[in-house]
């Protein structure tokens, strides 16, 4: 795709691109997720558009959205592993961020084997530039200053030319006794023809400085998802990953996100959710971890049942 590929003049070719970075303060019980994409269908213009969700649980209100569709990206707008800068004005809210993120872990990329990067499917590509660092700066919420002082937060990086049918994102912080363990987990089927593959896992679990490798082709999870709750067990080289989340509705919000191949995804996002990890590993002992530092994202192809979408632009 455009950026991650490295062309940025490419037309007539249906894609996608989308930078995002999520940070949360559960002690505030304030959370951010914040996306910059790009879009084009076929022979229609490119668009670009900047969202801004921010849960405040204090505020005894749903979390704002706001969302803002461009003709062009935004000269303004910045998005990278190091740094966020955008503003979006939607129905009479304006919103405007300025963010920085620092940590210096490596870049992660999940999929494997590496070859898939450039393979036709899956159509969504996918790595982490941060995957855990702390996030740093301003939001301005509606008039309303909120400072975000390192909040504990990472920033994403997606493109391709179709979504997933369907997909869990999650990524989890403070884990292991020190609390500087992350997970970064992606679940996700593909629809090939008429059918839906099996659940497939792809992430990283970072234990005590150590890297381990979580799914892969191959490794089938099971796997129950919704909107509200995900219980999961995934598989990972002599060892098992037991993951369980909930997200409750007044930190979740429900949008819809446009495929570039047609039609939509209903995407069910919580920027502030719990975690509770169990990691089974042949010759050690259980270890047990839990993390309020959590976001968790359930998107399908599917109606969820009992919510509404919110009434964004799209784009």
């Amino acid at each position: 795709m455009w950026l991650a590929a490295g062309h940025d003049d490419l037309v007539g070719i249906s894609g996608y691109e989308s930078w995002f970075v999520s940070a949360r303060d559960p002690e505030s019980g304030r959370a951010l997720w914040i996306r910059h994409t790009r879009l084009r269908r076929g022979q229609a213009p490119e668009s670009a558009a900047l969202w801004c969700t921010v849960v405040d649980r204090g505020s005894g209100e749903r979390p704002t959205v706001v969302k803002q569709v461009f003709d062009a990206f935004p000269p303004a707008a910045v998005a990278d592993p190091g740094r966020f800068r955008g503003e979006a004005v939607m129905a009479g809210q304006d919103v405007r961020w300025e963010l920085a993120i620092t940590g210096g872990q490596p870049a992660v990329r999940p999929m494997r084997p590496e070859v898939l990067y450039r393979a036709p499917l899956p159509r969504t590509k996918l790595e982490t530039p941060a995957p855990d660092g702390l996030v740093t700066g301003v939001l301005d919420v509606n008039g309303r200053r909120v400072d975000v002082v390192e909040w504990r937060g990472t920033v994403g990086h997606n493109w391709g030319t179709g979504h997933a049918d369907s997909w869990v994102w999650l990524h989890a912080a403070g884990l292991d006794a020190a609390g500087q363990g992350w997970l970064e987990l992606v679940l996700a089927k593909i629809r090939i023809g008429p059918a839906r593959s099996p659940w497939t896992a792809l992430g990283k679990l970072s234990l005590g400085g150590r890297l381990v490798p979580l799914g892969g082709l191959g490794r089938r999870p099971r796997v129950t998802a919704g909107p509200a709750r995900l219980t999961a067990q995934v598989p990972s080289p002599q060892a098992r990953l037991d993951v369980t989340v909930t997200a409750s509705d007044r930190d979740r919000v429900t949008v819809a996100y446009t495929d570039p191949s047609g039609g939509t995804r209903a995407v069910s996002h919580a920027a502030l959710a719990r975690a509770e990890l169990a990691w089974h590993r042949h010759g050690e002992s259980d270890l047990t971890m839990s993390s309020d530092h959590t976001a968790y994202e359930y998107g399908t192809s599917q109606l969820i049942p009992g919510t509404t979408l919110r009434p964004l632009p799209e784009g």
